[in-house]
């Protein structure tokens, strides 16, 4: 195994763990979210459960990203993509995610700013008072995630270009 073949690998382990993280929320917040619904049943709810579901959200979905890249889970119009001749094909391969690592530098830059200024003026949610800087600072982590699976979706597509 080369160094990049274990480099692939090792992202998209990282990508798998980060997923995890993401659905591991996704299970803390449906409890929350149960224990908050019985809870008014009996007139006492959770506190916050509306703030924790908020961060938790930003969380679920960033993180979740690079791994649903990695199982090409995201929305493709295969319909008009497979009636398009190979050689269209492949070069849309390559310029697909050229495209979408420009797109999520953006993301992680402007995602970044957000967060660090959040920070700096100290915005905390209003029931709990959990900073929200940590929960903006997962646009940055899912955006670099995402970028590092989109550099070798770009390696892969160039190499099946060149083999045509």
């Amino acid at each position: 195994m080369n160094s990049y073949d274990r480099t692939k690998a090792w992202i998209q382990k990282v990508n798998w763990v980060i997923a995890i993280v993401g659905a591991t929320l996704v299970a803390l917040t449906m409890f929350v979210t149960t224990i908050d619904v019985v809870g008014r049943y009996f007139r006492v709810p959770f506190t916050g459960t509306m703030e924790i579901s908020e961060l938790t959200l930003a969380i679920m979905i960033f993180l979740g990203w690079a791994y649903t890249q990695a199982e090409k889970g995201h929305i493709s119009i295969d319909i008009v993509f497979n009636t398009l001749p190979k050689p269209i094909r492949k070069i849309l391969d390559v310029m697909n995610p050229l495209f979408g690592i420009g797109l999520l530098g953006l993301v992680v830059w402007q995602g970044f700013i957000y967060s660090m200024e959040t920070r700096v003026s100290q915005i905390a949610t209003d029931n709990l008072g959990i900073p929200v800087w940590p929960f903006r600072f997962m646009i940055v982590i899912g955006g670099i995630t995402f970028c590092s699976q989109l550099v070798f979706d770009f390696l892969d597509a160039c190499r099946a270009l060149k083999e045509r």
